[in-house]
């Protein structure tokens, strides 16, 4: 709550949209690096990652994709018109969105 209502309305008033665009994917890969390597910080066990850097990770992970993403998703689409707007987000939606994700889960398997 205080992300959505707070950080990101006070960060996107100075922040462009496409560096905010470009900053998710390394945030991402730090959480990644940080799990698949987790002696470089000094934590975990022997074993791998703890319990606490797997949660942390899961959790700015998904606040990212469920915040920022889809505050940056509404943002690409309004200085267009009402029409394209609206076509344009159901067509990304069903084709892009749900495509992706099949396609991706049809690749890892």
């Amino acid at each position: 709550c205080v992300l959505q209502f707070g950080v990101l309305p006070a960060t996107s008033s100075f922040t462009e949209p496409s560096a905010l665009w470009k900053g998710m994917p390394v945030i991402m890969l730090v959480m990644t690096c940080l799990l698949a390597f987790p002696k470089l910080i000094g934590s975990g066990s022997g074993d791998g990652p703890s319990l606490d850097m797997v949660a942390s990770a899961f959790l700015v992970m998904k606040t990212m994709e469920f915040s920022v993403r889809r505050m940056l998703d509404e943002m690409v689409y309004v200085p267009l018109d009402y029409e394209s707007r609206f076509v344009g987000k159901e067509v990304i939606g069903v084709l892009g969105y749900r495509f992706g994700k099949s396609a991706a889960s049809l690749a890892l398997s």
